[in-house]
């Protein structure tokens, strides 16, 4: 696994989310400045650039830094728990933002 994910699970930059008035539960890697977050699907799917370029265009790696830190993280991430209106307004606009550059 690169270092690139290490850094990312030491900086506590992926955690799931878990929108409690909807029941909806995701799994998200927040941008080097917290900017921006990417939506994760394990093992299957990321929402970063890098993901699309480099694994779903030219398949030239297998993951990106963001699933192979999830990986290597087992599932065991931090947690936060927030209402519909909390996710909509921190952490929607965050995602979107990360699924445009």
């Amino acid at each position: 696994m690169g270092s690139r994910a290490r850094k990312l699970l030491s900086e506590r930059r992926l955690l799931k989310v878990n929108v409690e008035d909807v029941g909806v539960e995701l799994t998200v890697s927040y941008g080097g400045k917290y900017e921006r977050a990417y939506l994760l699907l394990p093992g299957r799917f990321c929402s970063c650039a890098s993901f699309y370029f480099e694994v779903f265009s030219k398949r030239a790696k297998e993951k990106c830094a963001h699933l192979e830190a999830l990986e290597l993280s087992k599932g065991e991430l931090p947690q936060i728990k927030v209402d519909w209106e909390e996710f909509k307004n921190r952490i929607f606009p965050l995602i979107f933002k990360g699924f445009l550059t």
